[in-house]
């Protein structure tokens, strides 16, 4: 095997320097170093490139195009006034405020999430009473498409009381959550708006 010393390789002009053909390895010596400052392409579509065991791969740049992001992902909360939940009846929480929604997969108007991808969420709510009352039948609930009970607590309300659910849930484009409230005291009560309650979620990174 003959060693070539040279300072530099250029293609014909308007062509492409290839090194190696079909079959071949091209290596360069674990003790050398290798700097590409131009733009480079690694493999082909449908050519795998590995990365050995004890190798490390080291970013001081920006990337793009790897791993994964959390999105889509939302906050909602109650815009400007309480809502008043009636007694004996399941009703939806109106959290009518958008405060982030990365996709547009909230419906402000409906107070439900779609997500526009498949894939496991992390998804959350809660609410807090205006009442100085204590009545152990209350509680909330996080539904898929209006019917199906994901997670329910059930909570003694105090002034200000606040009841919450969260849950981790395999979700389609086609699935709907809303988050519901049910109190029995014998008269119709009222949950606050602003802060005191919240509709989240996002996509997890699987």
């Amino acid at each position: 095997m003959g060693t070539l010393f040279v300072d530099k390789l250029d293609p014909q002009s308007g062509t492409s320097l290839e090194l190696g053909s079909s079959g071949d390895t091209v290596a360069v010596n674990t003790g050398a170093t290798t700097n590409l400052a131009g733009n480079v392409t690694l493999g082909a579509s449908g050519k795998t490139i590995t990365v050995p065991a004890g190798a490390t791969i080291t970013n001081n740049g920006t990337q793009t195009g790897f791993g994964g992001t959390n999105t889509p992902h939302f906050i909602a909360k109650r815009g400007s006034s309480n809502q008043t939940i009636s007694n004996g009846a399941n009703t939806v929480v109106q959290f009518n405020n958008e405060i982030i929604d990365s996709d547009n997969c909230y419906n402000p108007s409906t107070y439900t999430f779609q997500p526009n991808v498949a894939g496991v969420y992390y998804l959350a709510g809660s609410i807090a009473w205006n009442s100085t009352d204590d009545w152990d039948n209350t509680e909330i609930g996080m539904y898929k498409n209006a019917s199906t009970d994901i997670d329910k607590r059930h909570f003694s309300n105090r002034f200000y009381s606040k009841g919450s659910v969260e849950t981790i849930i395999s979700l389609t484009t086609s699935d709907q959550i809303t988050i519901k409230v049910y109190q029995a005291s014998g008269s119709d009560k009222s949950i606050l708006y602003g802060n005191w309650g919240y509709f989240m979620g996002y996509k997890l990174i699987t």
